[in-house]
């Protein structure tokens, strides 16, 4: 038979809520139906298994002789593992049209079209609210070592020592139909989230609109610099181990102080601004106004204020920037900077409700 090619995705996506330890398929209430399709909708995840992907070719490639294709590979793996217990759903990526940017012999730039386009078809599996949830961990571990008897024939997959197993890259990662703003509704019900968001001041539970402005996010890793220091300071940011989400938080609500009072001295646009705070597992966020609908003009007042901007470059041309804001006299002797980088393309997320 002829063999599709599985190829393991190594990007980081995830989701699954639903997954024993020990698997019983006759009890299983899973639908399973060979006869079936059971496509990826957005009411799955918010976190998933990303199983595997498989790659197909473009259009204008001539398929293999004789085996089975990527689709039908996909969906086989997908019919094992809902008889196994298991939710598992199929998702199609197409690229579409790829554009390359390049220059020619005499530094003239050229646009050229990337005519060989891979399609994919992944395999995703459970529904989970958080990556670090238990559950989610041990049914990663379960789909790493699981050795599908779908996959004994048609399908070709050369081991690797860090791969011995077709399923051994499965990794966990949000619902691809999701956007950040779905992904943060669907968790704000989580009771630890309320936890510790709830009693903060400016909290994006506060906000009484629908949706607010996502200018900028924490991860943990900052750093205070005085102003002697500020050469050896971009080497020891990167090198120095300081990530720490309590860190994180505070950078965050320090952003929302310096927002709501009057710190940019050099212009106004900056100063009195509807900001709060929003603190999720993994990052604390920095929101920006309260809008009733995405088409609020209030919003685009806000994404023009706090978006990028046209400016010009070392070599003269112009090129969009991301804004900034830049305070000094922080710090126990008033002698550190502070320098806050917005998002390069803020978005919308809808508020959290308290409930």
């Amino acid at each position: 038979m002829k063999s599709s090619i599985c190829t393991i995705a190594t990007l980081l996506v995830v989701s699954l809520s639903w997954w024993t330890s020990a698997v019983d398929a006759g009890n299983n209430t899973i639908e399973a139906d060979p006869a079936k399709s059971y496509p990826l909708t957005k009411n799955r995840g918010p976190w998933m298994i990303m199983v595997a992907t498989l790659n197909t070719p473009d259009e204008d490639e001539k398929p293999a002789a004789e085996g089975e294709t990527p689709q039908q590979s996909a969906h086989n793996l997908v019919i094992e593992l809902r008889k196994l217990g298991m939710p598992a759903y199929t998702y199609e990526f197409d690229p579409g049209e790829q554009h390359v940017v390049s220059n020619d012999r005499f530094g003239r730039e050229e646009r050229r079209t990337n005519r060989r386009r891979m399609k994919s078809i992944s395999v995703l599996a459970g529904n989970y609210n958080d990556i670090n949830d238990k559950l989610a961990q041990d049914s990663l571990a379960w789909v790493k070592k699981l050795k599908p008897k779908c996959f004994l024939e048609g399908v070709h997959y050369q081991p690797t020592p860090g791969r011995p197993g077709a399923l051994s890259g499965a990794f966990l990662t949000t619902n691809p139909l999701l956007s950040t703003s779905d992904i943060q509704q669907k968790q704000s019900t989580d009771p630890l989230l309320v936890k510790i968001n709830s009693g903060e001041q400016y909290s994006l539970f506060e906000n009484r609109g629908q949706y607010t402005l996502v200018i900028a996010r924490f991860y943990g890793k900052h750093m205070m610099v005085s102003q002697k220091d500020e050469e050896s300071a971009i080497s020891k940011y990167f090198t120095k181990d300081n990530v720490s989400l309590d860190a994180a938080a505070e950078s965050a609500r320090e952003l929302v102080a310096v927002l709501r009072s009057s710190f940019d001295k050099e212009e106004t646009q900056f100063n009195n601004v509807d900001a709060y705070i929003w603190h999720d597992h993994h990052e604390s966020i920095v929101t920006v106004g309260s809008f009733s609908s995405p088409n609020d003009p209030a919003a685009a007042k806000y994404l023009q204020r706090f978006g990028p901007s046209m400016k010009a470059v070392g070599n003269g041309s112009l090129n969009f920037q991301p804004q900034h804001l830049g305070v000094s006299g922080f710090g126990p002797k008033a002698d550190q900077n502070r320098l806050w980088l917005f998002e390069p393309n803020p978005e919308l997320m809808k508020v959290p409700q308290q409930r």
